[in-house]
């Protein structure tokens, strides 16, 4: 299926088509489009908006798509998104009717949804990576209790400390990254499907159901922030830059360390 005709009379251009397709990037959000597909198509089967086997057949091919991959999925450009990359493979095997699957959903909320669901699921990736790293500091703080070493500022001596004393500022950093990250989740753990393209929509879809699908803590209210709200990627973004800056720190460290002048660690 292509949408990207209107008013133009002629076809689009190559260029321009592989210019403004944004089906290469959307390799990202792959995995959370199916998700979303399959929550909302199993929402509109429950409520009996359409029919089940209709409804059964999208699931059944949604599944094959997970199984197969991004890769599966047809590479032409005239194709806009990964939205329409999916439905073209569904209407392979189903037919026409792989079209219901977007009944009472546009892309736009469609789209937003995908981005919580992967902003969800890299959040709690790092986290799990920050613990361990947390793990590993506090492990090496343990062995050094009573490992007195000099304390700088600016290079200069300043004062004794232990290095466990050093190592646990550096875990409470990471603390405090994890922290923030925890926090965003919440707001980023909010499900926007059913928000349609900006106003909801008229049929008596179950927003609760898909928000218990999808693992979502709660559905945004408000359809029109439901579609355009992206201030919780910018405060992701703000999460990992603070992170990366405790993460710079300590790797500076490490290289000043091991530098001939300080000789305290090995590499």
């Amino acid at each position: 299926m292509k949408i990207r005709t209107g008013r133009l009379e002629k076809e689009m251009t190559d260029e321009a088509a592989v210019y403004t397709s944004s089906l290469e990037f959307d390799r990202f959000i792959f995995d959370a489009d199916i998700q979303c597909n399959y929550a909302h198509t199993s929402m509109l089967k429950a409520q009996g908006i359409i029919d089940e086997e209709i409804a059964d057949k999208i699931l059944e091919a949604l599944d094959k798509l997970s199984d197969e991959g991004f890769d599966a999925l047809e590479f032409d450009h005239s194709v806009e998104d990964v939205h329409m990359a999916v439905e073209n493979y569904v209407t392979k095997l189903v037919g026409p009717e792989a079209g219901f699957m977007h009944t009472a959903k546009s892309r736009n909320d469609q789209v937003a949804t995908d981005i919580r669901l992967l902003l969800r699921d890299r959040i709690s990736e790092i986290q799990i990576g920050i613990l361990e790293f947390i793990e590993g500091i506090l492990e090496l703080a343990k062995e050094h209790k009573e490992t007195v070493m000099i304390g700088y500022t600016h290079l200069q001596h300043a004062q004794p400390v232990t290095l466990a004393h050093h190592l646990m500022a550096h875990a409470q950093a990471l603390k405090r990254d994890y922290q923030r990250l925890d926090d965003t989740y919440k707001r980023v753990n909010l499900n926007p499907l059913g928000s349609a393209a900006m106003a909801t929509t008229s049929f008596p879809i179950d927003r609760e159901l898909t928000t218990q699908l999808l693992g979502f803590d709660d559905y945004l209210e408000n359809s029109m922030d439901g579609v355009s709200s992206r201030d919780h990627i910018a405060e992701t973004v703000f999460d990992l830059s603070a992170l990366c800056t405790t993460l710079s720190k300590i790797c500076e460290e490490l290289v000043l360390w091991s530098t001939y002048e300080f000789g305290i660690v090995s590499m």
